[in-house]
């Protein structure tokens, strides 16, 4: 566009001295190329701002772009032709999408090496967009190009409710910090995991009183008896403590999970519509906390355990469908805790404080850190939404005396 903006400019000057028809043809097909250019510029932000939920955005995601290949220029992540003075930088598209933005880089012959291109798009990162970092990476199938997912991961998250209205939710949504909230019936069943400290109990004091504004069914497997204090208003039926009233509360569980089977298949064949589920039809939520189940399952014989944990097993695999979820918490992600069964089918898991890479493999099958997390703090993953767990802030309840 330039060029032809240039050649109108000159061809004008050259018709007004000179006066030759020939130079008054190329100003006029300079200045027609350049309308066409124009609009086709304008398309392109207009486009380029919708995409981006904005003309700011968008020439953010361009900057942005130019400043990413740049990262790889200096770093050398590029394709330098054998034999020829040529230098191929690869393609750099930058998208904002929500609180998240997407990175998509072509990938160049010799570029293997996907961490080292995610340390050049970290750095890359500016301005008001320097908090953000990568948190998740894909190659794609076809091997041509990056993808990645950035987050603002460096803003506090932390979510502070000030009065019991902040902690009213619908059935089955759960706000777990400031901007994240979860559909259980999408993501069902969560596991907590930090040392004593770390806020964990603070994590399921916020999700118990968000349960209770809505009515939601809660049953309690009280490991340290911190809930016992609940008897004063809720059903103490539903707080159990003892191996024996565990292993019953369980069996009750999983007799509703075949009760509701039942109910799911009948509407099933009523509306001839496959894929029912609780949520559908709007069953009212269980939900079963379990808090430091770890002190549970040791103070269990062998037996005991292995009743535990069939019906647990029973509850991960068969009560999303039901709307019948699990949310334990324990000091360690060991399998010696929980089976693999029982916590692959955990959608939701959160690991709080500082915590070891072999920790940090066991609550997430990846190492994320060195370890040092500032207190009430950690990292989360959501099946489904990440590949790399992302920072997690413990709700402060206390601040405003709730």
């Amino acid at each position: 566009m330039a060029v032809a903006i240039l050649v109108l400019i000159v061809s004008s000057l050259l018709v007004k001295f000179l006066n030759i028809s020939f130079f008054a043809d190329i100003r006029n097909l300079a200045l027609i190329v350049s309308l066409i250019l124009a609009v086709a510029e304008l398309i392109k932000i207009i486009v380029g701002s919708m995409q981006n939920d904005g003309i700011f955005k968008y020439f953010w995601s361009l900057y942005l772009a130019d400043c990413i290949r740049k990262s790889l220029l200096n770093t050398m992540d590029i394709n330098i032709v054998k034999n020829a003075p040529i230098i191929e930088v690869p393609a750099v598209e930058v998208e904002f999408s929500d609180d998240k933005i997407k990175v998509y880089v072509s990938k160049l012959a010799g570029m293997s090496d996907i961490d080292k291109v995610r340390e050049d798009i970290d750095s890359s990162f500016r301005g008001k967009y320097k908090a953000y970092a990568v948190v998740e990476a894909i190659a794609s199938i076809n091997g041509v190009e990056f993808s990645f997912t950035l987050e603002d991961v460096g803003t506090d998250r932390t979510f502070i409710p000030k009065t019991i209205n902040d902690l009213v939710k619908k059935p089955y949504f759960l706000t777990l910090q400031k901007g994240l909230t979860i559909n259980l019936a999408k993501y069902p069943h969560m596991a907590v995991w930090g040392r004593t400290g770390s806020g964990k109990t603070t994590v399921l004091m916020n999700i118990i009183a968000q349960c209770f504004s809505n009515d939601t069914d809660l049953l309690f497997i009280d490991g340290k008896t911190e809930f016992s204090s609940f008897s004063i208003f809720y059903p103490s039926s539903k707080i159990v403590t003892d191996n024996a009233d565990v292993l019953n509360l369980l069996k009750h569980v999983t007799a509703t999970i075949m009760e509701r089977q039942k109910i799911i298949a009948d509407e099933v064949k009523r509306r001839k519509k496959l894929g029912l589920t609780g949520f559908d039809l709007g069953l009212k939520p269980i939900v079963v906390i379990g808090d430091e189940i770890g002190s549970i399952v040791a103070g269990m014989t062998a037996k005991e355990k292995k009743q535990f944990v069939a019906y647990l097993t029973q509850i991960v695999q068969k009560g999303r469908s039901v709307s019948v979820f699990l949310i334990v918490a324990s000091q360690s992600p060991a399998v010696d805790v929980l089976p693999n069964g029982i916590r692959s089918q955990f959608s939701t898991k959160i690991l709080l404080g500082s915590a070891s890479g072999d920790i940090q493999r066991m609550a997430f099958d990846v190492e994320i850190t060195d370890g040092d997390v500032a207190r009430f703090q950690g990292y989360y993953i959501i099946g489904g939404t990440s590949v790399l767990p992302q920072k997690y802030f413990v709700p402060n309840l206390f601040k405003y005396g709730l």
